[in-house]
């Protein structure tokens, strides 16, 4: 293939980003927005060593799968990437992405459950971090970044945000360069709001306000409260606003610095019959009633009888192993966010838990403390990031030897690398796929590995 030859090319596959995939004599071609069964012609914009890009300029045979995607920046924005697929199909496209994945890694489990979908898979997103920039021109924009880049893409609606979200940060914002703020440059580190992160507790309504700033002396500047005063005017579901300094010139969205300028540190939500605390930066599962259908699934699949001993790693604000405490003797739980432990410890004595304690480091070293007290788990609990467990982790796991693992997982890569490392051991049960981000191409999955009984 050479750059903008143009090609015609029967789609084969799709992609773990939703992409369309075809060979041309044993050369591997991805093309955004096509999917499996369609005839295009292509225009290759891109030749790599080993695959190169295409982009359709006519569909010749379409799927009759493919929809029209229902949002206006849908070809610029680089938040979904499925909208012109069907919902069903999308969920069969991730099927097939875990199977694909897991066979690829040879690993051997039970089955594969289709992935559950939502009902009605709009507007579910119960938090979200808005980008909000000064261009070239000198105009202020607020939006979510284009497809691999930092460009700003505006949008009037955002169909997989909450409604109030969407409607608030734009509020924000317009109040934000009313009172002379503007907004961050990337390329001189100046400019004074950075991001507008916003956080909605699907069942309690409260909501939290995150004006991440640019320069410490807004933490004292007084138009911050005329702004705060005009939000929260005739608002109650607004519980907190705060102000969080981030002067760094990297990636990272929230700095360690914050001030509480109305209202409290966090909101809450609930998950099945437990009630939640939740702070600027502790993880949450975005989707509120796809997160209680995920962890119904991993307490049935567990089987647990009440008198274990778990560990809950990468626990978060201790949402999976509150969940689990009142079908377990002990739960101990690990995560390196100080803030969301501290929120774990509310959630505790929020929930009258007893059996449940929770230590802020990271689950590599802190694991190790357990082992000293001599502290067993009949069951490991995890819900790592992205990346997955490390060696380490997983190498204490198997010296532990507990009886059963829960594994929820938003990555099926590392899913499918950390179940094969585990199986030396375990037998992999069902696979229950559970669709949490609608749209785009995550889904997140759920297992139980239970010890081989010749070990």
């Amino acid at each position: 293939m050479k750059k903008n030859e143009e090609v015609e090319l029967d789609i084969i596959n799709n992609g773990m980003n939703f992409e369309g995939i075809a060979r041309v004599n044993n050369e591997v071609i991805f093309v955004p927005e096509a999917i499996a069964g369609e005839k295009v012609l292509a225009k290759i914009i891109k030749v790599n060593s080993s695959y190169c890009i295409g982009k359709i300029e006519e569909l010749k045979v379409a799927n009759k799968d493919r929809v029209e995607p229902f949002c206006s920046v849908y070809k610029r924005c680089g938040g979904c990437s499925g909208q012109h697929i069907s919902y069903e199909k999308q969920l069969s496209i991730k099927y097939d992405m875990v199977k694909n994945v897991l066979d690829k890694q040879k690993v051997e489990y039970e089955k594969i459950e289709k992935v559950i979908g939502m009902g009605i898979p709009y507007y579910y997103r119960n938090k979200a971090q808005y980008p909000v920039r000064k261009c070239i021109d000198g105009e202020n924009k607020i939006g979510f970044y284009a497809k691999r880049s930092h460009e700003i893409i505006e949008n009037e609606v955002c169909y997989i945000q909450n409604e109030e979200i969407d409607r608030l940060s734009k509020e924000v914002f317009k109040l934000l360069l009313l009172k002379g703020f503007t907004g961050y440059n990337e390329q001189d580190n100046t400019g004074d709001i950075r991001h507008i992160l916003i956080r909605r507790g699907y069942h309690t309504l409260q909501t939290m306000i995150v004006i991440v700033v640019n320069k410490e002396s807004i933490f004292n500047d007084v138009r911050v409260e005329e702004v705060v005063k005009l939000i929260t005017h005739n608002n109650d579901q607004i519980k907190s606003v705060i102000l969080n300094l981030n002067t760094s010139r990297n990636n990272d969205i929230l700095g360690k610095k914050e001030k509480v300028v109305y209202g409290s540190r966090y909101i809450t939500d609930c998950i099945g019959k437990y009630k939640y605390y939740i702070s600027s930066k502790s993880f949450f599962q975005v989707n509120t009633t796809q997160a209680e259908v995920l962890y119904n699934i991993l307490k049935n699949q567990l089987e647990l009888k009440g008198d274990e001993v778990l560990f809950d790693l990468y626990s978060g604000v201790g949402s999976i192993g509150i969940f689990l405490s009142d079908s377990v003797k002990k739960v101990y739980g690990i995560e390196i966010e100080e803030q969301a432990v501290e929120m774990a410890n509310l959630n505790i004595a929020e929930n009258n838990v007893k059996n449940a304690e929770y230590i802020a480091g990271s689950v590599e070293s802190k694991i190790v403390e357990y082992k000293k007290r001599k502290i067993h788990p009949d069951v490991i609990v995890v819900d790592p990031p992205r990346k997955g467990l490390d060696l380490e982790s997983i190498e204490y796991i198997l010296d532990f030897k507990p009886q059963k693992i829960g594994y929820v997982s938003c990555s099926p890569a590392t899913f499918a690398r950390d179940l094969k490392l585990l199986s030396s051991m375990y037998d992999i049960g069902v696979i229950q796929p559970v669709d949490l981000f609608p749209h785009s191409e995550h889904v997140e999955n759920v297992t139980v590995l239970k010890l081989k009984e010749n070990m």
